[in-house]
């Protein structure tokens, strides 16, 4: 039986698919990372492969992102489906997003459970050249009792990207029990270019979690 989820979904999908394809934009990508680290928190503790796919028509994307841990620890698999709207503005673009993240190796719940979906409605700003900064925010709205609000700001400098991310309250899903700093880091991509027709892109980041006084040296790849 779909839930209501699974439902919104294909309906959504089903309208994108009415536009003229000629506004349309389809991509395929994927990174390796050496590790799967998300807000601030290692998942799976083991090299990841992280795969995407998107539509975009317009200022509007749906699109999926998952995670596989090398080592196949159930911690770093992940499915998540997403849909936002960009708003262009001189200095950037605004944006509205919404993500289901699951765990389909998770063995509390099935994936077309609801209390398998948690839902979190966020926002944000992607600066440009005018303007390097970037911030979003977002909050769960299912199956997290603590309501979890977590806000990220980015700073660009030549090639290295800034940022700080943190969280205004205690969160189970964060593992705090107060406000408090849950990221912070600093990275930089280069693209390598191999041939005229293919070139991939090298990331290094170093982040740090000083509410769990963890670091993370991280490095990945992207197709």
């Amino acid at each position: 039986m779909k839930t209501k989820y699974t439902i919104a979904l294909m309906l959504i999908f089903s309208l994108i698919l009415t536009v003229d394809s000629v506004y349309a934009q389809v991509e395929v990508g994927v990174d390796i990372s050496s590790r799967y680290v998300w807000r601030g928190t290692d998942f799976g503790a083991s090299p990841s492969i992280q795969p995407e796919i998107s539509y975009t028509v317009g200022g509007l994307t749906i699109g999926s992102w998952a995670a596989m841990a090398t080592n196949g620890n159930p911690a770093g698999s992940e499915i998540d489906f997403f849909l936002s709207y960009a708003i262009p503005t001189s200095f950037g673009d605004l944006e509205l997003v919404v993500t289901d993240y699951t765990f389909p190796e998770d063995p509390t719940g099935a994936y077309f459970s609801s209390s398998s979906h948690f839902i979190e409605l966020g926002a944000g700003f992607s600066g440009n050249e005018k303007l390097p900064i970037s911030f979003f925010t977002g909050v769960f709205v299912t199956n997290d009792d603590d309501y979890s609000i977590y806000s990220e700001l980015g700073y660009s400098v030549g090639s290295l990207d800034l940022m700080l991310g943190f969280t205004p309250a205690a969160s189970d899903l964060y593992d705090t029990r107060k406000a408090g700093i849950i990221a912070a880091g600093v990275g930089t991509t280069r693209e390598i270019k191999v041939t005229d027709y293919f070139s991939f892109g090298l990331t290094g980041t170093v982040m740090f979690n000083p509410y769990q006084e963890n670091a993370f040296f991280l490095v990945g790849i992207s197709f």
